[in-house]
């Protein structure tokens, strides 16, 4: 164990599928790297002037407009990045064209922002989808970042403990209000392994916070103690 981390053993699996076939930058499309040099340079990190409560960023001697128009159920949120640019395009890559490489880079970014924070969590999940569309996709985006930061910071992964319930419309085009109420009463927690727990939830994307917000809520309503939130990528306010 190293600075409260451990060793992933799925890195040297990357590495030998990495020979065979070259990852393709996401932004560029330059082979070698899912995200080349040139265009992580051109990533936007949420590191200062940032709300400590939804993570989003903001000017330091400004409340924060999100928090001041809602209340929310986690403890706190952090992203690594903004989202515009070359991470919004990685982020739909691995979504939509199953670049699952991508996963691993995203896992690392959010390593970074958590040996940062000092969260003191018990578990780590993720945001779930419902059956029918992981069956359409095929796997859960969300999932695959989570499951290699758990091993990363050495605490168990569990898909069990937050699953979903409702096959809701999909948030994308959805207003702030639409989001909250398209959500409601859509997921379900296991008390058996939530309860005393703190727990860290996993997403690709933060928007307006709604999802996060209604897991958080489902989970303290099933015993959880804290919820804390971590995204690849966050929009600004």
């Amino acid at each position: 164990m190293r600075n409260g981390t451990t060793r992933n053993p799925s890195r040297l699996i990357w590495k030998i599928v990495d020979c065979f076939y070259p990852p393709i930058c996401a932004g560029c499309g330059s082979e070698g790297a899912n995200i080349c040099p040139d265009c992580a340079n051109s990533l936007v990190p949420i590191t200062e002037s940032f709300c400590p409560v939804c993570g989003k960023p903001y000017h330091p001697n400004r409340q924060c407009p999100l928090c001041g128009h809602n209340h929310f159920s986690f403890t706190a949120a952090r992203a690594a990045f903004v989202y515009s640019g070359v991470i919004c395009s990685a982020i739909k890559k691995l979504k939509y064209t199953r670049n699952l490489g991508l996963s691993g880079l995203f896992s690392d970014f959010l390593l970074s922002v958590y040996l940062d924070t000092k969260w003191d969590i018990d578990l780590v999940t993720a945001v779930p989808l419902y059956k029918k569309r992981y069956a359409d996709r095929g796997f859960n985006q969300s999932e695959w970042i989570a499951k290699p930061l758990s091993r990363a910071i050495g605490k168990p992964f569990s898909a069990g403990a937050l699953q979903k319930a409702v096959n809701t419309t999909p948030q994308a085009g959805l207003s702030q209000q639409e989001r909250s109420t398209n959500l409601r009463e859509a997921f379900r927690a296991e008390p058996v392994i939530v309860k005393e727990k703190n727990v860290l939830i996993v997403d690709d994307v933060m928007t307006t916070g709604s999802t996060f917000n209604e897991c958080a809520q489902t989970l303290r309503k099933a015993g959880a103690s804290k919820v804390y939130c971590l995204s690849v990528a966050s929009t600004v306010i």
